[in-house]
């Protein structure tokens, strides 16, 4: 197995001439590669937000656990803690950002006369950017869970190895459970189903009139809100996330028809700054009342949408179109992937030296160390798999298919 993936990453790097040492050139370029070759910076510029979000999400939620939970200074970090844990929030983020990604090109060919999507070039193109880097992170996992480290029987890890990489994970094992091999990628699943949806939803961009189609988005949205409230769902599903979908799929239809629904005002840097605080305020889990769970999603749907029209259509939040940030925003995938388990694997190790007596002064260091693992390793790992996989029919370029 790892000769395969050597002999993968050898001949895909040979094909397009990467220098696997290239990562320490500071000239190299990290900007993703699109397929249409325009580049939205702000949207890097939102996916840094997203990744950072949930990255400091489970590094707290670690910290917490295998540090002060043990430690005779565990009085928490009140506040802080909360916060982090919130950080999951920026999942809900992603999606939204998926919906407006997905829907540009259906939103071009349906209201600017853009070029017709051809469905089977748009499922092989999910196909082959996204299934290379997902299969081998799950499979290094798998052995790594199952054979390394023995935190899996071989069948548990199995079980759990197939279901993720069918996609299946959260309706074989429910909502109860994420993924053995590796947590996140619960979210992957319901991108997964978006894209399966997305040129159906993407009709709506048929109907006339931009305030008739916004309106018909609401109302779907709203109706999709008040059923997660109706109904019980066994398991995850787009069914419990499309409304943040569909907030991306209405700021494409803004942004491709250049009809601004909410006024340009001096003030809009301080709306954009509430709406980002407003998402990371509180989760689901801060509610047990069906009603109160109702009126949080619809003040997290009006948040993420407006953080979104704030920062692509009014184009506030200058700073996220600096280099640095959409780098590392266009490598979120990369990051999304390995993050989970770099923490683990490398927090495990550093969490057994102290080197300050003041416990928190240790929690910084091992965050700083953790982070920059994190960065270093997922920047390989996106230079030399992600991003050659991000060339339109790259695999064309391999014997077997020529």
């Amino acid at each position: 197995m790892i000769c395969i993936f050597g002999f993968l990453v050898f001949h895909i790097n040979k094909q397009y001439h990467y220098n696997p040492f290239a990562i320490f050139n500071m000239k190299f370029n990290l900007r993703r590669i699109t397929t249409t070759g325009n580049f939205i910076p702000e949207i890097d510029g939102l996916r840094f937000i997203a990744i950072c979000s949930v990255v400091f999400c489970h590094l707290g939620g670690f910290i917490i656990e295998k540090v002060l939970n043990r430690s005779s200074y565990a009085a928490g970090m009140g506040p802080l803690e909360h916060l982090l844990s919130n950080g999951r929030n920026g999942v809900e983020v992603f999606f939204a950002i998926s919906g407006f990604i997905l829907g540009i090109p259906f939103a071009k060919y349906y209201l600017a006369q853009g070029p017709k999507i051809n469905l089977k070039h748009y499922f092989l193109r999910r196909l082959t950017r996204l299934e290379p880097p997902y299969i081998l992170v799950m499979t290094v996992l798998f052995f790594g869970s199952v054979f390394v480290i023995h935190d899996l029987t071989l069948s548990e890890g199995l079980k759990s190895y197939l279901a993720s990489i069918t996609y299946t994970h959260n309706f074989v094992y429910g909502s109860s459970f994420h993924p053995l091999i590796n947590s996140p990628a619960w979210s992957l699943e319901i991108e997964i189903q978006f894209y399966i949806l997305a040129p159906l939803l993407a009709l709506l961009f048929t109907i006339p009139k931009i305030n008739k189609r916004i309106l018909t988005f609401l109302s779907l949205a709203l109706l999709f809100i008040f059923l997660n409230h109706i109904f019980d769902y066994s398991a995850y599903s787009i069914v419990n996330y499309l409304f943040y979908f569909l907030a991306g799929l209405i700021i494409a239809d803004i942004y491709t028809s250049k009809v601004l629904i909410l006024p340009k005002t001096r003030f809009d840097v301080v709306f954009a700054t509430i709406t980002f605080c407003a998402i990371w305020l509180h989760t689901r889990l801060d509610f047990y009342v069906a009603w109160q769970k109702m009126i949080w999603e619809l003040i997290q749907f009006s948040s993420v949408f407006l953080l979104l029209y704030y920062v692509i259509i009014h184009g506030c939040f200058k700073w996220l179109k600096k280099t640095w940030v959409t780098n590392i925003g266009g490598m979120c995938y990369s990051i999304y992937l390995l993050h989970y388990p770099i923490i683990s694997l490398v927090g495990n190790i550093i969490i057994a030296k102290t080197v300050f007596g003041n416990v928190y002064a240790n929690i910084i260091l091992y965050c700083v160390i953790i982070l920059l693992a994190v960065l270093f390793i997922s920047t390989i790992f996106y230079v030399l798999i992600e991003r050659p996989c991000m060339r339109k029919d790259w695999y064309k370029r391999f014997v077997i298919f020529k």
